[in-house]
């Protein structure tokens, strides 16, 4: 009887427990770096940036270890974004694995189409994960992704790699990720900023340098792929730009500045001289104050910074220059919303998301101009204040100019 017992145990066993039936070898699969999304008439343009294994090697220089790239790009058209990944199968031997994906890159022209269709796609798929990193270009998305960026090997890594560092050390261009843009359009707001890609360098070169593995055996590379400017993306259209100081502006008025450098002009001092703060830590609040049928934001912006460089010849051991500094570094940080603010309103574009706050704060008024919100956000007004402090002034009091 214990022997029969233990035989249908095991019998049972076989059917429950899961085995390897359905399993996928590593060399059946193309690991997608990066994918960028163009579109052609009414199709799409997939574009699929594919690791290559048996070219990454522990050499970090890609002319090195490998004469192959150590990525395979392929584009592949469809009328919609699962028929032209599904398409890809009829042209490359692997399929595609979507789980390691770090960047997804949008044309300018997709951009203007909208990208609905895309966020539906990733927000409904497993494998694909929202959290990946969303980048717009000028350019076709699919010449982004050919480009190779020395000295790492992997492009769509290094792009990744890139808005990673951007968003803890520079707060210039907050990067976002898929999840975030799904999240603010569908808010109140319907407004979000998005980082835009783009090749610089000299206009003459030919840009297919790039794509090359020559590009590894030059010091300097005429042409780089780089993070240039802010698009403005408002109800899933492109509607306009801002530069560094104006995005920059937009992160100290939604809290995204983790850290930055603030470089201050010495006006009255003859060739001028730059003293550069390091921002160590902000903190911006804001607050809204309902003044009859309008509002009125003010915005709090607390700073502290260290000196970390100085060509000038000011006195930083007495306490009254170090509080022009700090004064001055505030009005620069307050000019920077202010221009942030401007581009916001010219385009109507709510990018800090007041409409959600009014929302929450004054539930019955925001039903009444919920659908005039583009209106009644132009005659909001902004009321700044920032507080800098600097923490220390570096190992010299004085500038090493004064010493001369």
């Amino acid at each position: 009887m214990h022997k029969i017992s233990k035989l249908c145990v095991s019998v049972i066993l076989i059917f429950i427990l899961p085995g390897c039936w359905n399993r996928t070898e590593l060399n059946e699969i193309g690991i997608t770096s990066a994918t960028g999304f163009d579109r052609e008439g009414n199709d799409w343009l997939a574009t699929y940036q594919v690791i290559v294994p048996s070219s990454i090697t522990s050499n970090t220089g890609g002319g090195s270890g490998s004469s192959q790239p150590a990525v395979n790009v392929f584009s592949v058209k469809g009328s919609t974004i699962t028929e032209a990944a599904s398409l890809s199968n009829l042209d490359n031997p692997r399929r595609l694995y979507f789980a390691h994906n770090n960047v997804v890159i949008v044309g300018k022209e997709a951009m203007e189409k909208g990208i609905a269709q895309l966020i539906d796609n990733y927000m409904r798929n497993t494998e694909s994960r929202e959290t990946v990193w969303l980048l717009l270009t000028d350019k076709k998305a699919d010449s982004i992704l050919r480009k190779l960026i020395p000295p790492e090997k992997i492009p769509g890594s290094s792009l990744a790699q890139i808005l990673i560092k951007e968003k803890r050390i520079a707060s210039i261009f907050p990067p976002v990720t898929v999840f975030d843009y799904a999240y603010k359009m569908n808010s109140d707001a319907k407004a979000i900023g998005i980082p835009m890609v783009t090749i610089s360098g000299t206009e003459s070169e030919n840009e297919k340098k790039l794509e090359s593995l020559d590009i590894y055996k030059e010091v300097t590379p005429s042409q780089r792929v780089r993070i240039s400017e802010l698009a403005i993306i408002q109800n899933d259209r492109l509607v306009g730009y801002m530069n560094q100081n104006e995005s920059r502006g937009l992160s100290w008025l939604t809290n995204k500045v983790n850290g930055t450098v603030l470089t201050l002009s010495s006006s009255k001092e003859k060739p001028r001289q730059d003293i550069s703060l390091t921002v160590l830590n902000s903190k911006t609040r804001l607050q809204l104050i309902k003044k009859g049928y309008s509002y009125i934001m003010n915005v709090q912006v607390k700073t502290k910074a260290n000196i970390s460089e100085s060509g000038s010849k000011l006195n930083l051991s007495q306490v009254t220059v170090v509080k022009q500094i700090e004064a001055q570094a505030a009005k620069k940080i307050g000019d920077e919303i202010r221009a942030s603010w401007e581009v916001m309103q010219q385009l109507g574009t709510d990018l800090g998301g007041f409409a959600d706050i009014i929302h929450r704060e004054h539930p019955k008024h925001w039903k009444e101009i919920e659908n005039d919100w583009g209106k009644e956000f132009k005659n909001m007004d902004l009321n700044v204040q920032v507080n800098v402090t600097i923490k220390r002034p570096g190992m010299f009091q004085n500038s090493f100019r004064s010493l001369e």
